[in-house]
């Protein structure tokens, strides 16, 4: 096997070089490629934020109701809580009316009907005060169910600052998804021309021991 000359090693070792050399240029370029439109996006992203206070004002404004919704839901608990004080009342004066030894049976037993239908009323209430607290728990002032609620109402008040907070949503989104997409691509493209690289390298390598 003849001994590849001093000057055809130099070639070839000056050929890998600027192979290599390529490669690396067309990596920093699709790179910077990438940054700048990563930097024009988020330039965008930033004016979209910056000359409008639309997401504050949208939070404000639902907070607005939130806390509204969570009031609701407050005096719907008080309201309970004051009929079965009244309930309490009733069934507290109707048990004191028992009729003594020498009432009549039909006088006992309308009287016996009397407390029970106030007791059923009474149980019921309860029940309901306690399904309405359960209720209550579930719509924390900063729960989803809560919030779905007010934002619902506040569709119907400020049609416009909805649809325009949403749209803001919808772009904020598209902004994200684009960001996630760039790093993977540029993670893809940095891991093929590393390989690209590699293999050209490769080739020269053994051309030049096989020459």
């Amino acid at each position: 096997m003849s001994v590849p000359s001093e000057q055809t090693q130099t070639f070839t070792k000056g050929r890998d070089a600027d192979i290599i050399r390529q490669a690396s240029q067309d990596l920093e370029s699709q790179a910077d490629s990438l940054l700048d439109e990563a930097r024009e996006v988020d330039s965008e992203q930033s004016n979209l934020v910056d000359t409008s206070p639309l997401d504050s004002q949208y939070n404000a404004a639902l907070q607005t109701q939130v806390d509204a919704k969570h009031d609701q839901a407050e005096r719907i608990e008080d309201r309970l809580e004051n009929l079965i004080e009244v309930q309490a009342s009733r069934l507290q004066s109707i048990q004191s009316q028992q009729p003594g030894i020498l009432a009549l049976p039909s006088t006992r037993q309308l009287w016996q009907q009397q407390v029970q239908q106030q007791q059923n009323t009474m149980q019921k209430l309860r029940g309901r005060l306690e399904v309405v607290r359960e209720i209550k728990e579930g719509m924390g002032i900063h729960s989803p169910r809560i919030e779905e609620l007010a934002a619902h109402k506040l569709k119907f008040k400020e049609p416009s600052l909805s649809s325009d907070w949403i749209d803001m949503q919808e772009a904020q989104r598209r902004h994200q998804a684009l960001m996630r997409k760039q790093e993977q691509d540029k993670k893809r493209l940095l891991s093929n021309d590393v390989g690209d690289s590699e293999r050209q390298y490769g080739r020269g390598l053994s051309q030049r021991l096989g020459g």
